[in-house]
């Protein structure tokens, strides 16, 4: 490895983990976790280099080998010549640096043979011809002397890949390792964790966005939301389908059958017991919902049983839990004809709300569908772009991203007044282009494919110069003027050709590229972008981490850029959550909450750290966003939207919003934050309030009887110093329980102890803060200070498994107090509930910090009555009482 030297300067960050490198190689691995645009591809190398033998590196994808390679080339070499010797992107033929895939090490392995694609088959690109056939990979590498295993993205992989690695690596196990990701997965079960850190080792180093933003690596960014609803068309589509699933469900509701049948329950014939009750306690609430609803009779201690004075009205959500259970669930709880069963089953997948055997009537799939491929996202991109547009003009570098091409639509390009009907890549740069045209403005706007790239024709002597080798054609594209816009294509190597169109795009000849996410979300670069909008649908932390991460790099010919990226989110414009009702009702209410798109937005934000609107925070989640809640009305949308715009703008204010952020929090650290609904959280002062009433009584008539006994004055001084010793012993307890977070944060001090006699945490230097949030103190927080972000994330894990509603746990709790609201039950945390040791060993953690529980096994015959009163209870208690986020802390608090 003598020949590779980094030819470049080290970061700060990268220097603080190389002095340390000694340590990290000492016992043959090296893990790091980094934030995209951290360098971690280039620390990777230079550990390759320190370890000084031949190396396998494997990566995700095809775009990623490459991309390596060529990191090597540009940064550690000093002629280029030098990698046609030392690295090799063959199985077959290895070298003292060889780069894979992971498809490729399995196919290698299995001794494949045929073809090897990594991206959709709309695209059809990237793909290679293998044999492997008679091959012997393991003999292969032992005749170069592998001795070093470098892994990137490891986790995120098919289980035949993964048993493949697992199996390469327990036939060398003597390599050294090193394992790099940007996405370790933290909150993946317990098992899939165990499993990740068998591979790699546990995580040496981690470097967080705020600190990449802190040294220049990173550029100060924000997220915005923009909302739209349906179109016409779709909202009468929608409409449409929301009147069938009423007539549907009220045929079905005034059906004389399906009301005998839940009239012949086997709960209301005394034909169910306990146990059979306890699995699904749901049924319960639905079925008495239904018969309320109908005004038809019920056993009055079965409303007692579920402990809530009233029930709610039915709605889609409680008739979804009913039909679930009568058609799939628990079908012999009712006594029915097995063919009205199928007949019903039949007329519900006919109207699309039953999908995988499971009955859709809160969010079908049809109608999802409508609203995450809304055309209104088609205003919403022509809104965004001419807003960036009017602030950064020709300075403009915007990438889309979305999941289709849409090829069928080239034929309609040009062509203005074609309607357009469709999302993709296509109908965007039609949009965009239009509303160029429309307004003369002077932006070019490209098409950047695996399979197809339209560009400006202004660039094409640029593409002739620069692309000789790959013998580049220019190509008319629908009913465009050739004088404006031209498909490219190249004989060969067509990620070439995307490099020339993206140095086109970085000089600024380009302003908006769209693409798809398979092809621009890995491996490609492009650090002029300063403005993403993300019009995909897919939720993934790794593929939208990655599709951020082109956005949030810094560009060494703009050192102040910043970044907007942009989520788009359509909304249902009806609600029909009365299954009575004649109309479908315009949105005034709680509607949106369950879309899709919500969902997928809402599961993005709680992976990525970032400035809160205020300035003053740095934190994960949709609140930082100062998130529209519902109701989504017309009128609130357009204000959030019109919000988002003017936020958006002011460029020169977000960059100096980070950098003041980051000196409140200078030596940052990443802590995750669990909240909690003081309600939830027991208030042992009140109990001990009934213990002084009671026992100051008896000690006041032990005294008077004794006075009147006995007469004598110094009988009263000792029972008065008794008094005393209770009362400072009651009023020690009140200092101590007086605070719901003071409760919250000795439960913390528990379940740290267990985790850490447990061995599970892997540091001791960590400790419990706990406090009020907001003025009207009706929630808590608390978190764990110190330790790995690894250990703050079981953690945060442990108490909200903690807190969370009685299901069907293993081991639960029960006070050993007189509580009859929802603080009598809590759950064991999953990594105390496999053996009864364990659950022991967790109770006697938590009693030395808090209060006396007893432990309760849920599978004997009395634990599963006690189980059942658990999930009742919790059944009347359904509210949020507890959710998490992560957020930078002061080391000063």
């Amino acid at each position: 490895m003598e020949n590779l030297h980094f030819k470049g300067h080290w970061r700060d960050y990268q220097k603080r983990i190389l002095e340390r490198s000694r340590d990290y190689m000492a016992d043959g691995q090296v893990h790091i976790s980094a934030a995209p645009g951290s360098g971690k591809t280039t620390l990777g190398i230079e550990f390759i280099r320190r370890f000084d033998k031949p190396a396998l590196i494997l990566v995700p994808t095809i775009t990623i080998r490459e991309q390596w390679a060529d990191r090597i080339k540009t940064a550690f070499l000093s002629h280029a010549s030098e990698a046609e010797r030392l690295v090799s992107q063959d199985l077959k033929t290895p070298k003292m640096i060889t780069i894979a895939t992971y498809q490729a090490l399995h196919s290698a392995l299995t001794q494949y043979k045929g073809k090897l694609s990594n991206l959709s088959e709309e695209e059809g690109v990237l793909t290679e011809n293998v044999d492997f056939s008679q091959f012997d990979l393991v003999n292969k590498l032992q005749e170069i002397g592998l001795g070093t295993l470098c892994l990137d993205e490891c986790h995120h992989l098919r289980n035949e890949w993964w048993k493949s690695l697992e199996e390469f690596r327990d036939k060398y196990s003597q390599l050294n390792l090193i394992a790099l990701t940007a996405t370790p997965p933290y909150d993946s079960e317990p098992a899939l964790w165990d499993r990740y850190i068998s591979l790699c080792g546990e995580i040496d180093e981690e470097i967080t966005i705020p600190e990449l933003v802190k040294e220049g690596s990173i550029c100060p960014h924000q997220d915005f939301v923009y909302f739209s609803y349906p179109d016409m068309e779709e909202k009468e589509q929608i409409k449409r389908l929301e009147r069938q699933k009423r007539e549907l469900l009220n045929q079905v509701l005034n059906d004389q059958r399906f009301i005998e049948a839940m009239q012949n329950h086997r709960i209301l014939t005394g034909n169910l017991s306990t146990d059979e009750l306890l699995e699904q306690p749901a049924q319960l609430s639905a079925l008495l919902i239904f018969l309320q609803s109908r005004k038809l009779p019920y056993p009055a201690q079965l409303k007692k049983l579920l402990g809530a004075r009233r029930l709610p009205a039915l709605d889609l959500h409680w008739l979804e839990i009913l039909l679930q259970g009568f058609l799939y669930q628990v079908p012999d709880w009712y006594r029915v004809d097995d063919a009205y069963r199928k007949e019903l089953k039949s007329q519900f997948k006919a109207a699309g709300l039953i999908e995988k055997r499971q009955v859709t009537l809160v969010q079908t799939g049809q109608i999802e569908k409508i609203i995450t491929q809304s055309l209104g996202k088609l205003s919403s991109i022509q809104s965004i772009f001419q807003s960036e547009y009017q602030v950064l003009g020709d300075n403009l570098h915007q990438l889309i991203l979305t999941d289709y091409i849409r090829k069928d639509f080239a034929k309609f390009l040009g062509d203005t007044t074609a309607p357009i009907r469709q999302l993709g890549v296509l109908p965007f740069f039609e949009t965009i282009r239009r509303q160029i045209e429309r307004e003369n403005l002077s932006a070019k706007v490209s098409v950047v494919c695996g399979s197809l790239v339209v560009v400006p024709s202004i660039a094409r002597e640029y593409l002739r110069q620069s692309l000789k080798e790959a013998q580049v054609e220019f190509y008319p594209i629908g009913q465009l003027d050739e004088s404006e816009y031209v498909e490219v294509r190249v004989s060969r190597r067509q990620s070439l050709l995307v490099a020339a169109v993206t140095e086109l795009f970085n000089q600024g000849i380009i302003q908006v590229l769209i693409g798809t996410k398979s092809l621009l979300g890995e491996g490609w670069d492009a650090p002029s972008v300063n403005s993403l909008i993300l019009a995909s649908f897919v939720g993934s932390f790794m593929l939208s981490n990655q599709m951020r991460g082109r956005a949030i790099r810094t560009w060494i010919k703009n050192p102040e850029k910043t970044s907007n990226i942009w989520h788009l989110v359509s909304i249902n414009p009806y609600k029909i959550n009365n299954p009575f009702k004649k109309e479908a009702q315009d949105i005034q209410t709680d509607l949106g909450e369950n879309s899709r798109d919500l969902s997928l937005l809402k599961r993005r934000m709680e992976h990525f750290l970032g400035l809160s609107y205020d300035g003053k925070t740095i934190e994960n989640g949709l609140q930082r966003l100062n998130f529209l809640e519902a109701p989504y009305s017309q009128k609130r949308i357009e204000k959030s939207n019109h919000d988002s715009l003017q936020l958006s703008q002011k460029r020169k204010e977000l960059f100096q919003g980070w950098q003041e952020a980051l000196v409140i929090h200078e030596a940052p650290e990443i802590v995750d934050n669990t909240i909690v609904d003081t309600s939830f959280v027991p208030n042992l002062f009140f109990v001990d309030v009934l213990k002084i009433i009671r026992l100051a009584g008896l000690l006041g008539a032990i005294q008077t009887i004794a006075v009147l006994i006995s007469k004598k004055a110094f009988l009263n001084i000792w029972f008065v110093l008794a008094w005393l010793v209770f009362f400072l012993y009651y009023l020690l307890r009140f200092l101590l329980y007086q605070s719901p977070y003071r409760n919250l944060g000795k439960i913390g001090q528990g379940i740290r102890q267990a985790l850490l006699e447990q061995g599970t945490l892997s540091s001791e230097e960590s400790k419990i803060v706990s406090s009020f949030i907001g003025k009207d103190r009706f929630v808590a927080t608390i978190f764990l200070k110190g330790g790995t972000l690894r250990d703050k994330e079981i953690f945060s894990r442990s108490m909200k498994e903690f807190f969370e509603p009685i299901s069907n746990q293993r081991y639960i709790l029960k006070s050993r107090h007189n509580f009859r609201d929802q603080t009598a039950y809590f759950a064991i945390p999953k990594l105390f509930a496999s053996r009864k040791q364990d659950a022991q060993q967790f109770l006697k953690a938590l009693e030395k910090n808090f209060a006396p529980y007893e432990l309760i096994y849920t599978r004997s015959q009395e634990g599963r009555k006690e189980l059942l009163r658990a999930r009742l209870l919790a059944l009347a208690n359904k509210e949020d009482r507890i959710w998490t986020k992560k957020k930078v802390e002061s080391p000063l608090k």
